[in-house]
């Protein structure tokens, strides 16, 4: 604050000093010149004092303004980090549900809106969860955490209609130091139910199949040591039934690493623009021979045209040769089987039809399920180990193609493999120009 006269000893000094040169009659212009020195020197002071007032006010409004600016910085980065929050709380998968002390519902997510069944009942917010969610174990879960300040978790199945949606809910306490409140996290364990159905599936379907021959190979060892001396014919016949088996097992390991194989997508394969054409017939050489040995006429009608896809050598030959095997497999003596390749827009199909046995409509989409033999027919069914058409399956999506079949009992079947083609300039230099090939991740594999 700026001085007065009254509390400014300069100014009372100056007034002192005129008037003692007014009581000794000091002359008028001495008293002038010694007034507007005075007058002068408070002029001085009294700018001065204004300066560092006007410089302090300045400071201050300075340092105001940097605080504000610094308070909306800080304010725009709890609004920035807020709606980050809250677009992450709508996107999860899973539900989440803050509720009050008194198990009023304080915020829930579109997915615990969905998981709930609560859709279009309005207003959620305030409103106590006991009103739209009647499921006695939530609630004793909700109790039992409040009561015991710690986390809780179970499995609970709530009934829409015919369907029973299992969510695994695990409740929380937030205690702030004003308030407790309970957070609840909710997951659909649909399909965690089924992936563990399917593992006691494959665990019981591979025990049962690794059974079989073992216990073939026991007894026929067994009755071998019994027959090696007095009947060494009769040994010999066993020592090569167990030789039979121990190939069926070898079969079965190797299917079974196939199909893993098959299953882990694309990440183990060597993906390049491959002629389909090689494969096939590298394949239609190796099972010509098995198809004289049945009796069976194998034919492939070869056009000559390279077909070129993009695939996995050995993954489209696996394709080849578990269809064609397949096909010898399931027709009687006498039969025929006819492979070919036929371009269909940014398609190349493989086509394999055969004369067999034919397949009920009932197990055609059955058969590429793992182990599933759609033959009662205990000759054809003990040559199969029951996993050729899941692994064709399975390589087919990996690279980006699909399989189908067409079959009515009795008349044969036909199945097609479609793999995505490659446009290349030239046939001598290979070099690619593009293909229609879809992005494929593990995601999209079938068990």
């Amino acid at each position: 604050m700026r001085p007065s006269v009254a509390t400014d000893p300069c100014s009372w000094l100056s007034i002192g000093l005129v008037a003692v040169l007014v009581v000794f009659s000091v002359p008028a212009w001495v008293i002038a010149i010694v007034a507007s020195l005075a007058i002068f020197i408070l002029a001085r002071r009294s700018a001065s004092r204004d300066a560092i007032a006007i410089r302090k006010i300045q400071t201050v409004e300075s340092d105001s303004r940097d605080a504000a600016a610094k308070a909306r910085r800080e304010l725009k980065s709890l609004e920035a980090q807020s709606r980050l929050g809250a677009s992450a709380l709508l996107q999860l998968i899973d539900g989440v549900v803050v509720l009050s002390s008194e198990l009023s519902i304080l915020l829930i997510n579109p997915s615990a809106v969905r998981l709930l069944g609560l859709e279009g009942r309005e207003p959620l917010l305030g409103r106590s969860i006991a009103d739209w969610v009647r499921q006695p174990k939530l609630t004793r879960l909700i109790g039992l955490a409040t009561s015991e300040r710690q986390p809780q978790e179970a499995v609970i199945e709530f009934h829409r209609g015919e369907v029973v949606l299992p969510l695994r809910i695990r409740a929380d306490v937030i205690d702030d130091g004003e308030s407790v409140k309970v957070q609840l996290s909710l997951r659909d364990e649909t399909e965690a139910r089924k992936l563990e159905g399917m593992r006691r599936e494959f665990i019981a379907n591979v025990s049962h199949e690794l059974k079989t021959p073992l216990a073939a190979i026991k007894g026929y060892a067994e009755t071998v040591q019994l027959a090696a001396a007095d009947d060494p014919d009769m040994a010999i016949h066993f020592m090569n039934s167990i030789t039979a088996q121990c190939l069926r097992l070898e079969r079965l390991v190797a299917d079974m690493m196939q199909l893993a194989r098959a299953q882990s997508g694309r990440a183990q394969m060597n993906i390049a623009s491959i002629s389909l054409r090689e494969s096939v017939a590298e394949s239609i050489r190796t099972y010509t021979p098995v198809a004289q040995a049945s009796g069976l006429e194998l034919t492939f009608h070869d056009d000559g045209n390279s077909a070129k896809v993009l695939a996995d050598r050995e993954a489209a030959l696996t394709i080849a040769n578990n269809l064609i095997g397949n096909a010898i497999r399931y027709t009687p003596r006498g039969g025929r089987i006819d492979v070919r390749l036929q371009k269909d827009a940014d398609r190349w199909c493989l086509i394999v039809a055969d004369t067999g046995i034919g397949i009920a409509e009932k197990d055609q989409t059955k058969i590429f399920e793992r182990f599933y033999r759609g033959s009662k027919s205990a000759e054809m069914a003990t040559s199969s180990t029951g996993l050729g058409l899941a692994i064709v399956k399975n390589l087919s999506i990996a690279l980006g193609g699909s399989v189908r079949v067409d079959s009515e009992p009795g008349k044969g079947s036909t199945f097609v493999v479609e793999l995505p083609s490659v446009v290349v300039q030239g046939e001598s230099s290979g070099e690619v120009v593009g293909t229609g090939v879809p992005h494929i991740s593990s995601e999209t594999l079938v068990s």
